[in-house]
């Protein structure tokens, strides 16, 4: 596939990649590779200055992230395609990009291939996310669904369920509960049965789980 006038901009903090990259790269008839940069701020100068039609970014560089080039670009309207190429592969970077305006991504450890596949489907204006990036980035996806689920249903607790909750995952027995708060223990069972609803969890053992998962401070006894 002939791409002619396809201007690339690689911008990686390790020149034996950005050599690499531009030797995969240039087997497509008519790329260019019109600037390497070795850091996010530079990255940027080239951009500006080259006006290139794609530009590869790594995410951790010095200076600017690659992720923050591209919120960068995304901002200012720039009309460059932002192509991620990385090693990392966590579902949360996966999101990250997306949200920054990244229109592909690709591990580093994806076939040449799937490189020049990317390149030019970011620059024909479609998005270009591997078989596997993709499943990351559904991992993410669900992952901050579930985060969410979880903030709302902490909010809907009421600080008094709130104290029961933390001390019910202390072991401490309805009566010990109540002795603590200085309420009744059939006070403090319905308030465990009304946080058992909220967090939609039966079991003591549940509760327990859930406040470590989340990190939930204790009461001081």
């Amino acid at each position: 596939m002939s791409e002619a006038g396809l201007r690339v901009v690689i911008a990686d903090d390790h020149g034996v990649v950005r050599q690499g990259i531009r030797g995969v790269l240039e087997e497509i008839d008519g790329l260019e590779v019109v600037g390497e940069a070795g850091d996010g701020d530079e990255a940027l100068r080239m951009v500006e200055e080259l006006g290139p039609d794609v530009v590869i970014l790594d995410v951790n560089m010095p200076g600017k992230t690659g992720l923050e080039v591209a919120s960068t670009l995304r901002d200012e309207g720039h009309p460059a395609g932002v192509l991620i190429l990385t090693m990392h592969d966590d579902p949360e970077y996966v999101l990250q990009a997306v949200r920054s305006g990244a229109h592909g991504y690709v591990l580093k450890d994806a076939p040449p291939a799937d490189l020049r596949e990317a390149v030019q489907a970011v620059h024909a204006g479609r998005e270009y996310f591997t078989a596997r990036v993709t499943q990351q980035l559904s991992v993410g996806l669900r992952q901050e669904i579930e985060d969410e689920q979880v903030r709302s249903r902490l909010e809907s607790l009421t600080p008094r369920e709130l104290e029961v909750l933390l001390h019910v995952a202390e072991g401490l027995t309805n009566r010990e509960i109540g002795d603590k708060l200085e309420i009744s223990p059939r006070t403090v069972e319905t308030h465990r049965e009304r946080v058992m609803d909220k967090l939609r969890i039966r079991t003591v053992a549940g509760l327990t789980r859930f406040v470590v998962e989340n990190g939930l401070d204790r009461p001081e006894a």
